[in-house]
């Protein structure tokens, strides 16, 4: 017989190759890595398993192995799956190649040194805005900022992204960031509404300003930095002790990081 089923049992699909098999389990993980990336929160298993139109079972086990693997983490209290610590180890290593963070570097030590502030740029990552770079300014004023934290849009740095960033690509994170806040501040009067309010001054201004966001001694400035066909694309922020330097919005330490990302903007490649 030769009807090019000689090797394999009629009615059942021919056995994958060990290659095949094996791209196929790797494009299926990236597939869910992708599901839980693009979520504005963490997800359920039957969640994840729907997007990926998969069995839940099935699901499971390569969710188990992603774990393992560092790429996924599980909630202990809530059983929900978000991206884990390699997975944004990869995304980090891979925006060390765009050209922004690294022009960033110059400028942002300048800043850091003119303000002895600590100073970081975050980018809008599949978890909101995420630091790439960060100084760390005068041991006194000093606030550490580790690569690859995602910042609330309620911050100064959140404001900037809420303000030049399409509403519809915020709105669900900035929902998710204000009941986050609420657990942990009950009397905070947080909301979609007030914080879409602040839109319009922001982009006239230039310039965020939050004092007092989880820390109460804490002040933080932040700027958008744009490419040259006038297209957001990152933001620039600085933070320290509120007693220690000028916090006023015409302040000197405000000057300077609108000049930095000023700066910044001029020399980004699109």
């Amino acid at each position: 017989m030769s009807d090019g089923m000689s090797n394999a049992r009629r009615g059942r699909p021919a056995q994958l190759s060990t290659e095949a098999a094996g791209n196929s389990t790797a494009l299926i993980g990236l597939e869910l890595l992708k599901a839980i990336a693009k979520a504005a929160r963490p997800m359920p298993l039957t969640e994840i398993a729907r997007a990926a139109g998969m069995s839940a079972s099935r699901t499971h086990r390569y969710l188990s192995s992603l774990q393992h693997a560092g790429f996924v983490l599980q909630n202990e209290s809530t059983g929900r799956y978000g991206v884990g610590p390699s997975t944004i180890e990869i995304g980090i290593a891979a925006m060390k190649s765009v050209d922004g963070s690294q022009i960033a570097a110059a400028v942002m030590k300048d800043l850091t040194e003119r303000t002895v502030l600590c100073s970081y740029l975050c980018i809008w990552g599949s978890n909101g805005p995420t630091v790439i770079r960060s100084e760390m300014g005068d041991v006194q004023t000093a606030v550490r900022m580790r690569i690859g934290t995602n910042m609330s849009l309620l911050t100064a740095t959140g404001q900037i992204f809420l303000s030049f960033m399409p509403e519809e690509r915020t709105r669900d994170f900035l929902k998710r960031d204000i009941e986050d806040w609420k657990e942990e501040m009950p009397e905070s009067t947080a909301s979609v509404e007030k914080s879409m309010r602040l839109r319009a001054r922001v982009q006239k201004l230039g310039i965020a300003k939050t004092r007092g966001m989880r820390n109460p001694t804490w002040t933080a400035f932040s700027c958008p930095v744009f490419d040259p066909s006038g297209d957001f694309r990152m933001a620039l922020t600085v933070i320290g002790v509120s007693a220690l330097f000028d916090t006023s919005l015409d302040g000197p330490v405000a000057e300077q990081l609108k000049a930095s990302a000023k700066q910044l903007s001029s020399t980004i490649i699109a």
